[in-house]
């Protein structure tokens, strides 16, 4: 099975309600990240899962779905992540967005909020003629409150594989630092913001940047909400005839499992 059939098939099934976006957009977020620090209450096991869609026929053909899922489980100490995500978009019968990621990771804690972490993560874009994308890295990781508000910091060592298409393949060694951070707003509405910076060890003018804001607001207990995203991803030296930054705004309808 291809990577992209891989994805595509782990992720279909899982439940984003995204607003379409103009058909130029390629997309975003084929980041070589980390899974998501959680920082909610749950100790033991958690799941959140996010679906949507929009699917228009008429003088106007457009079909869009927009999943994501991530999970957590305790193992005594130590805590296991899966993440996911896919963004699919066709416009008259015509592919303009196609991209998914899988990406998972391992956490020890040293000492109080010190933790290390390993992780490998795996995407594709074909509008940025990425066919695959791999990493495997480690690094510490601090976790910080101040107040009501909750922080993740990260700084890991990682080696990229890339594949594109017409057969060019890419390895490189890259640092990545990154930012994770909660912001409360009331009972039921947070703001969540993730920062993620990675230069090539080598020549740090080569370098990814990611930026992602959700605003959610709870409307069933803690279990469903309505969740608003901004994602801003920037590639200093993307592909030939390959645009250097994308944007894209989602809405969806979360569920957020766990205990």
């Amino acid at each position: 099975m291809s990577a992209r059939a891989f994805l595509a098939a782990s992720l279909l099934g899982l439940p984003a309600l995204a607003r379409a976006q103009y058909p130029s957009l390629r997309s975003a977020d084929t980041r070589t990240a980390t899974p998501e620090n959680v920082m909610g209450a749950r100790k033991e096991w958690g799941a959140d899962l996010s679906y949507g869609g929009s699917f228009n026929r008429g003088n106007v053909d457009t079909n869009f779905i927009s999943s994501g899922f991530d999970l957590f489980k305790a193992f005594g100490q130590d805590t296991g992540y899966l993440n996911g995500s896919l963004i699919y978009n066709t416009f008259n019968h015509v592919r303009v967005l196609n991209q998914g990621s899988v990406t998972a990771r391992y956490d020890h804690p040293v000492s109080g909020p010190w933790k290390v972490f390993v992780f490998n993560t795996n995407a594709y874009n074909e509008f940025i003629q990425l066919d695959y994308r791999e990493t495997v890295g480690a690094g510490p990781w601090y976790d910080l409150a101040l107040g009501p508000t909750k922080h993740g910091l990260s700084l890991a060592l990682y080696q990229e594989h890339e594949r594109f298409k017409g057969g060019v393949y890419q390895d490189n060694v890259r640092v990545s630092f990154r930012d994770v951070s909660l912001f409360p707003i009331s009972d039921v509405a947070s703001l969540r913001t993730d920062f993620f910076y990675a230069p090539r060890v080598d020549r740090f003018a080569d370098n990814h940047i990611f930026f992602q804001a959700d605003f959610e607001s709870l409307f069933y207990k803690k279990l469903l909400g309505l969740k608003l995203s901004f994602i801003d991803e920037y590639d200093s030296r993307p592909r030939p005839r390959i645009k250097r930054n994308d944007t894209i705004w989602l809405t969806s309808l979360a569920v957020h499992l766990g205990k």
